[in-house]
């Protein structure tokens, strides 16, 4: 890892903390559906992810403007989740926090563009929610080929994608049956940001002398935990529900 690298991740959290006081002291964010269908959670609350989504509608709006189409969004988003993976295999984490963020700002919005342009379909969910696995895969298999010479980190790493397929699983399920999907912690939004934020401050702690691996050890842990534990909970309200 260069310190230009560590550098990167430094700037990351900075540049996403000027977003969050702009936003605040804005005007309050317009209350958008999707957040008040499936609510916040304790790790991302209501308030953060209302003004989140206001900031995807207005880069969605603005790609719409630039002649881009949800689809093409959708391609790129996959194109830097993959060099995300490749980042993080290498050790430079920086740059994967970077990639991953941007990668999540393009998941956003690709169906926020679809629903501004009236053309939502089911191809294209079908399309977004398949890419979002191949990204997620990507990340978690770069950690596990960097960190190849610890299997403890490894199997975390392992269980964390467990965790994050099963919830995906029990919300294909549920609109299979439909029913709606159970709410729950660490969905595909919060495993971003903890994946993103660890990225990032492991590749920063170096410039101060510390190393950056109990950071990535510790976002996996919380996720192979709390992504499994709200895996069995939402399957367990599944098949109560139907």
């Amino acid at each position: 890892m260069t310190v230009f690298d560590a550098w990167a991740g430094l700037a990351l959290p900075v540049v996403c903390l000027l977003l969050l006081l702009i936003a605040a002291m804005r005007a309050p964010a317009q209350r958008h559906a999707r957040v008040a269908r499936e609510g916040g959670t304790v790790f991302l609350g209501e308030g953060l992810m209302h003004r989140g989504y206001a900031w995807i509608d207005r880069l969605a709006r603005l790609a719409l403007r630039l002649g881009f189409t949800a689809d093409t969004v959708s391609w790129i988003s996959l194109l830097l989740g993959l060099c995300a993976g490749a980042a993080a295999a290498g050790g430079h984490f920086g740059a994967a926090a970077w990639l991953l963020a941007l990668s999540g700002l393009g998941d956003g919005m690709d169906g926020a563009m679809a629903r501004q342009q009236g053309t939502p379909t089911r191809g294209g969910a079908v399309l977004d929610s398949a890419l979002d696995r191949y990204v997620e895969f990507a990340f978690i298999a770069g950690l596990v080929w960097f960190y190849r010479g610890a299997p403890e980190v490894q199997m975390l790493a392992l269980f964390a994608l467990l965790g994050s397929f099963m919830i995906t699983y029990s919300t294909a399920k549920a609109e299979a049956l439909q029913v709606t999907p159970p709410r729950g912690w660490m969905k595909r939004a919060e495993r971003m940001v903890w994946f993103t934020g660890g990225a990032a401050v492991a590749s920063a702690l170096p410039l101060a002398g510390f190393s950056g691996r109990p950071v990535l050890v510790g976002v996996l842990a919380v996720i192979a935990v709390f992504a499994n534990l709200s895996a069995v909970i939402r399957l367990f309200a599944l098949s109560r529900s139907v």
